[in-house]
């Protein structure tokens, strides 16, 4: 529940219909359902299964009922198919996993082969596969038997496939075989699957041109297992690399005509991003360590979401290369920073050296949602804030998302000994409507963020402070929560148009930012 703190199957129509006797035209006939939408689910599923993946999922974007009808997880046809290989020793049991196929490692060529062998093979009408699902919960499985199911995916020309191994029970030795893969692919999820494209002999090399999408993670891919890849699939619009151990240096020369988005998360290794070339970037997501290198191109991006892991900033040569490839951000939405991104800014307000670099960030007046990261919220952190959005001039910004430290800081204190931040002076947000802070915990300096957003925001509409997970609430006799702190927020010229909603941790997700996906396991 949210505490809210108020301050005031048809036929289709004759679409040339012949004029009515005397002369006039007869009235336009009343509008009706398609027909395709009337028919039945079953029906139009049996007409998905004969489209491409690309179409399909396009045709989920018409209504709500067909894009339900596309995000299901299972079709009929058997255009999705969907393997869950248990361990050896797991019992008979109910499994919770919405995959429909159930098998033990230890039985998969006698339980498989005459499921596969009755749906049949091949390319034909009725074989063709849209998508093909495998989850590996024993990492002991034989490669034979992992390898035979990717192979016969491929022979019925999959176009999307999800391989998921769960490492946890012991090391990988399943790998996926780039050469074998299907001529139709389009999307690749692999997650906890070895790349040993380093070691292919060069005349086993296959160009895959129909991927686009690709994500790898949980994994030990090299450098020279992404080049190989990369050289293989000319066509790659997507690239996500999560958790790649190993991985030094992401350069995407190979694959640079056609990339349009970037995203490197969480690759401890990673020192280097080589991406100057892919001229058609238009959204880079990086979060990890401070890099030694970043080479981006200096086109217009859409979205940019820098993270920076280490809650502190240690010398200024660590954060140089990467104010030198800040792009041209004039057209950018959708931004998300840390808080030590804003530390470095406001430390160099002042200095000559970097004008040309801060400047950049001045000119975000097409930013619509903004999202900071903050790690610290003391009166220090919320001057940094302050100093950021007088400079960046965004007047069009209408989303502002503010992620807070889990942990509580010193707010109070600095209250008591009279620190304050100096509050600028701005007429820059006359469009912004939703703002969205997390782990919001009523201290000093967070609530002062509050009451700055609902003087400046002359078109503020709403308030969403949703309270840490775990957070123990009062409630009324009826169950609702009660959060008797929200009277901090009142002040003498309370906005009357705006409605505060103070939500727990579970119902805080309804309003979402755009980065959201960052992070995400696997899709």
């Amino acid at each position: 529940m949210a505490y809210q703190l108020h301050g005031g199957g048809g036929v289709a129509p004759d679409l040339n219909p012949l004029p009515a006797i005397g002369g006039e035209q007869a009235p336009p006939a009343a509008a009706e359902v398609d027909r395709i939408s009337s028919l039945p689910e079953k029906a139009r599923q049996r007409i998905l299964s004969f489209l491409p993946l690309k179409t399909a999922t396009m045709l989920g974007m018409v209504s709500r009922s067909w894009s339900r009808l596309v995000s299901k997880p299972q079709w009929p046809c058997d255009s999705i198919l969907g393997i869950h290989i248990r361990p050896a020793t797991a019992t008979q049991g109910p499994c919770h996993c919405p995959l429909v196929t159930h098998v033990r490692s230890d039985q998969i060529a006698p339980l498989l082969a005459n499921e596969l062998a009755s749906r049949g093979r091949g390319p034909g009408p009725g074989h063709r596969l849209l998508r093909f699902l495998l989850n590996v919960e024993d990492a002991q499985t034989r490669p034979a038997d992992f390898d035979s199911l990717l192979d016969y995916s491929a022979d019925c020309d999959v176009e999307h496939v999800v391989v998921v191994v769960d490492a946890r029970r012991g090391p990988p030795e399943l790998s996926f075989n780039f050469p074998r893969a299907s001529h139709h692919l389009l999307r690749l999820v692999l997650f906890g699957v070895g790349v040993n494209e380093a070691h292919r002999p060069m005349s086993q090399f296959r160009s895959i041109n129909t991927l686009e999408v690709m994500t790898i993670q949980n994994t030990s891919l090299g450098d020279l297992d992404l080049r190989r890849i990369l050289l293989s699939c000319s066509r790659l619009r997507i690239l996500v690399l999560r958790n790649c151990r190993v991985l030094t240096c992401v350069n995407v020369t190979a694959a640079s005509e056609r990339l349009a988005r970037l995203t490197v998360v969480e690759c401890p290794q990673v020192e280097k991003i080589s991406a100057s070339t892919a001229l058609g970037l238009h959204s880079f997501r990086y979060s990890g360590a401070f890099l030694r290198s970043v080479a981006l191109p200096q086109t217009c991006f859409g979205d940019l979401y820098i993270r920076f892991t280490k809650s502190r900033v240690s010398s200024q040569i660590q954060y140089h290369s990467w104010l030198n490839a800040l792009p041209n951000l004039s057209n950018l939405v959708v931004l998300t920073i840390c808080s030590n991104a804003l530390k470095i800014m406001s430390s160099l307000r002042s200095r000559e050296d970097f004008q040309p670099q801060v400047a950049k960030l001045s000119n975000l007046q097409n930013l619509r949602e903004l999202q900071l990261v903050l790690y610290t919220m003391d009166t220090l952190m919320l001057s940094h804030i302050y100093w950021f959005l007088r400079m960046c001039r965004c007047s069009r910004l209408r989303n502002l998302f503010v992620e807070l430290p889990e942990v509580k800081g010193e707010s109070f204190m600095d209250a008591v000994r009279g620190l304050a931040a100096e509050e600028p002076m701005m007429d820059d947000f006359n469009n912004l409507v939703i703002v969205k802070i997390t782990n919001f915990k009523w201290q000093c300096n967070e609530i002062e963020l509050v009451h700055f957003l609902l003087r400046k925001a002359s078109s503020l509409q709403k308030v969403i402070l949703v309270v840490p997970k775990g957070t123990i609430t009062e409630r009324d006799q009826s169950g609702n929560p009660i959060f008797p702190d929200v009277n901090l927020l009142r002040f003498e010229k309370f906005p009357t148009k705006v409605k505060v909603v103070v939500l727990n941790e579970c119902l805080g997700a309804k309003i979402r930012e755009f980065h959201r996906d960052v992070f995400l396991e696997y899709y």
